[in-house]
């Protein structure tokens, strides 16, 4: 699909010039800010070592002028232009990196060139439209399909979200390869006990439930789910910000046991996943579930829904219930409760589960694909 040449027959004579799109540097970090800021720390390191030393010097992250700091040994960051967002990606961008091979991170990149790979993480712009702003869903609508068609490469990160690329935006799938993602992130910065006394949890048992903010984080079942549950003193931790406009039901679960904390780094996030009984993850649609890889990465027991792409990632190291099944869910939320020995079984699953996905694999997918567009 991608060629034959890859990073063992690489010399200065057949290596491409990349540049990588670095608008995700304006950005707010989320889902696929995440996967642009972990992928590109792997690409860096590859870059350091003897199998791909023919891209230094051939290899730069390109941003707008207003991007923010982003340390590396081996890549160097350029500003460039004088634009902004969706305008500085589709005008500035292809003109400064006009020649080389682009790499996009983040879903979109410049209609204009044909020799770039972009990752297109899933379709939920179409699949849950209620998530997004009007003017968010016109931008996507218009561009994404065009993308797919023009890029020489459309990459995406689970088979799910190839098969929702295919039935959206009408791209041929049989072209379109899986790079996964990673979750050994959260291993790399120490953890930050001190959120446990912050939050009164030290020596306490809670459930976790992670990233609150949209509508397909699926947050009314998992309420209910812990109400039916009557778990006692366990508590329900919830990190990101409440949108009463997206969880309306919030205000008829009574209970003094459901708290929703806000933001978290990662640091305090890994004490989190640390120390619960589980992570709690009944999400609508996903196109690939960062948190319960994280959590698996944790040593933290994992339940999910079994939506598609969270049971391609888990597999059998995660307990799965229906989407909307309240009744399911409460049942597996009391058996992590009452029952060490099926945490620890969780446990030693998801850490042996967890190692099959690395940001270093990701990175030399990514590598070797730009590498291959020129072969």
């Amino acid at each position: 699909m991608m060629g034959d040449m890859d990073a063992d027959n690489l010399n200065r004579n057949t290596v491409p010039s990349i540049a990588i799109n670095g608008r995700f540097l304006t950005q707010k970090t989320n889902g696929v800010q995440r996967f642009a800021i972990e992928t590109v720390k792997a690409i860096d390191a590859h870059v350091g070592t003897d199998a791909y030393r023919a891209l230094q010097r051939r290899i730069t992250i390109m941003a707008p002028p207003q991007a923010r700091d982003f340390p590396t040994r081996n890549i160097p960051l350029r500003r460039v232009g004088f634009l902004s967002g969706y305008a500085w990606e589709q005008l500035e961008f292809p003109l400064h990196a006009r020649g080389q091979t682009l790499l996009n991170l983040c879903m979109l990149g410049p209609l204009v060139t044909r020799r770039q790979v972009v990752v297109v993480h899933d379709a939920t712009v179409r699949a849950v439209p209620d998530n997004f702003s009007a003017s968010f869903r016109a931008a996507y609508g218009f561009l994404m399909p065009r993308l797919c068609r023009r890029a020489d490469l459309t990459v995406t990160v689970s088979e799910f979200s190839r098969q929702e690329i295919g039935k959206w935006y009408g791209v041929d799938i049989d072209k379109i390869p899986i790079c996964y993602e990673g979750g050994d992130h959260i291993n790399a910065t120490p953890a930050d006990t001190a959120v446990l006394d912050r939050l009164g949890l030290r020596g306490k048992n809670y459930l976790l439930g992670v990233g609150v903010v949209s509508i397909n984080k699926n947050i009314n079942v998992l309420l209910q789910a812990f109400q039916r549950a009557n778990l006692g003193d366990t508590q329900l931790i919830l990190t990101g910000q409440r949108n009463d406009s997206v969880h309306g039901h919030f205000a008829a679960i009574d209970s003094a046991n459901v708290r929703t904390i806000g933001y978290v780094s990662d640091a305090e996030l890994r004490t989190l996943y640390e120390h619960a009984l589980a992570l709690v993850y009944p999400s609508r649609y996903e196109g690939f579930g960062l948190p319960p890889l994280e959590a698996m990465n944790c040593g933290c027991p994992v339940i999910i829904s079994d939506q598609p792409a969270l049971t391609e990632v888990a597999g059998d190291a995660a307990l799965q219930c229906g989407i909307d099944d309240v009744a399911a869910l409460s049942r597996l939320m009391q058996d992590v409760n009452t029952d060490p020995a099926l945490r620890e079984r969780l446990k030693r699953a998801g850490l042996e589960r967890a190692r099959r996905f690395t940001w270093s694999q990701t990175a030399k997918m990514l590598l070797d694909a730009c590498i291959n567009l020129r072969a």
